[in-house]
């Protein structure tokens, strides 16, 4: 700093008695740093020829390192400058020894001022400023006052991250799916449908309902229905093939005449014996033996006899399978895909979304949200849909991480990014997550390996951060 302290505290303060104390006082070249090694260096020229006091005064220039609150000092080594004959009395009495200087006023002479401190945590963000005061012959001061010099700044600073969300990409046709499971009772060896019967009226609701949801919607139309059925273990092979076929059938048939839908729109497809639905429910029993009935079920033992070889294998468990885990084998499994037409004002979009965000795709959903300013609550609530809406779609997943990310929500953000597996344009995405964190050698590795075009800056950015030592802004 080559600028007089006189200078910076007559334009700081604008006191006269104050500017008085110290206009003959030629401190500068001030330089504050931080070491590697957590040291405080304060550097400092004082023109002791600049400085004139009376024979029998002194001027006493204390340095200081203030929090910004005030609530905790470090004092440094003080700078006197003494007239003559205060100069010899405070040398004579040994008022000033090192680290303390002593300096004769008027001498043609420049003191390099230089001292070390240990940094502290609270001197991250602090002030530099001089105690100053006038000393008369009989010790008595005068004109003391803190005069602040700089502003110190060691927090390193934080990353700012920058957004690029990805445009999906609009499909030739809106089809979407809607999917369940009816669990509808047979009287034993019938494929005739009883709505009466048992909980049927309950489990045939279930696809009505789905079909009449998309029915109501006058922007949608039904394209196809896929009926699965499956059937229990139990029983001869041949008739639960039989049994599958047939009351599938026999459901789509309930289904088509209650809507007059054309017999093109259906797909119906059987599995005879549901053992996948089987070990998935042995693997959640409990059982003791359940590892042991896994493993068969995994063998290649023949389809055709495995129930009868189940039961043999295990005779005190299969009573506990055929009542309790048996029944729910028996179900169809059921997709509606339905058509819903494409929107391309942004008017009507927005208001689709408030209504039925269920018939937007995702490529108008991105359109809706650059309608708003990012970061918004309207901007992030649309990702936040979207990925609702197309929880496995990597675009989704990616714009919702990044929509997660600049609102501090880093958990969503990991979540989100974790269905996306190793999908390149997720890499950017991924590196301002470990930045975020603070995890920089891990988000450099992720910025390398992005084409994104925010990446380079990003490199840079956590650059800047690692090699940060400071700022000292003079006032």
């Amino acid at each position: 700093m080559k600028k007089l302290l006189m200078s910076i505290i007559a334009g700081a303060m604008g006191l006269c008695a104050m500017a008085q104390n110290v206009d003959q006082v030629g401190i500068s070249d001030i330089s504050v740093e931080k070491t590697d090694n957590g040291q405080l260096i304060v550097n400092m020229n004082v023109n002791q020829k600049q400085t004139s006091v009376a024979y029998n005064q002194q001027l006493v220039v204390t340095p200081y390192i203030v929090s910004l609150d005030n609530s905790q000092q470090f004092k440094l080594p003080a700078v006197v400058l003494a007239g003559r004959n205060a100069y010899y009395t405070s040398k004579r009495n040994d008022l000033y020894t090192a680290p303390d200087a002593l300096l004769r006023a008027g001498k043609n002479k420049v003191y390099a001022y230089n001292t070390s401190i240990p940094f502290q945590d609270w001197m991250t963000n602090s002030v530099l400023g001089f105690d100053v005061k006038t000393e008369g012959c009989c010790g008595s001061a005068t004109g003391d006052a803190f005069l602040p010099v700089a502003d110190l700044n060691y927090a390193p600073p934080q990353y700012t991250a920058s957004y690029n969300y990805i445009e999906p990409k609009a499909a030739d046709s809106k089809l979407f799916n809607l999917t369940g499971k009816a669990y509808i009772s047979f009287v034993v060896n019938k494929t005739a449908i009883n709505p009466d019967y048992m909980n049927n009226k309950a489990e045939l609701k279930k696809i009505l309902d789905t079909i009449d949801a998309v029915k109501d919607n006058k922007d949608a139309k039904v394209r196809h229905i896929k009926l699965t059925g499956y059937a229990s273990p139990e029983g001869p092979y041949e008739n639960n093939v039989r049994l599958a076929e047939g009351r599938t059938v026999a459901l789509k048939d309930y289904v088509r005449n209650l809507y007059a839908f054309p017999e093109n729109l259906f797909e119906t497809s059987s599995v005879p014996e549901d053992w996948e639905g089987l070990k998935a429910a042995v693997e959640k029993s409990g059982l003791a033996d359940a590892s042991e009935i896994v493993e068969f079920i995994n063998s290649d033992y023949p389809i055709e006899k495995r129930n009868d070889r189940l039961r043999q294998l295990f005779p005190d468990t299969y009573p506990f399978l055929l009542k309790n885990i048996y029944p729910g084998l028996r179900h169809t499994d059921y997709v509606i895909t339905y058509e819903v037409r494409k929107y391309t004002d942004i008017n009507e979009i927005r208001q689709v979304f408030k209504t039925r965000p269920q018939n937007l795709s995702l490529n108008e959903l991105f359109l809706l949200a650059n309608s708003y300013e990012p970061g918004t609550t309207e901007f992030n609530e649309v990702f936040d849909t979207a990925v609702r809406m197309f929880p496995d779609d990597p675009t989704a997943n990616i714009n919702a991480a990044s929509a997660s990310i600049s609102r501090g929500d880093l958990a969503s953000a990991e979540k989100f990014l974790g269905r996306v597996g190793n999908n390149p344009e997720a890499e950017y995405v991924r590196g301002v997550l470990e930045a975020k964190k603070g995890n920089y050698d891990k988000a450099v590795s992720h910025f390398k390996n992005s084409r994104d075009k925010n990446a380079k800056a990003a490199l840079e950015q956590i650059k800047n951060i690692e090699n940060y030592k400071g700022a000292v802004s003079f006032r």
